[in-house]
């Protein structure tokens, strides 16, 4: 499991992961704590943490947001 932390965009977050396979990784949004957002994944949680942070920061508003990544 990774957690994305993230005081702004959670939805928007939620959107660009959830359900989504990237790299090679499967998604799957399972909760969310405060600004805290928790995803289930399929393959190394390392890559997964990775994949996370490198598709947020490529979207339309990654280069705006603060957040970080990391595995749980």
């Amino acid at each position: 499991m990774i957690r994305v932390n993230a005081p702004l965009k959670r939805d928007y977050i939620i959107e660009l992961l959830n359900h989504k396979t990237i790299e090679g990784i499967t998604f799957e949004f399972e909760k969310q704590d405060g600004m805290r957002l928790y995803f289930n994944h399929d393959g190394d949680a390392e890559k997964a943490a990775s994949v996370a942070k490198k598709t947020i920061k490529s979207s339309e508003f990654g280069v705006a947001l603060y957040f970080n990544t990391e595995v749980v």
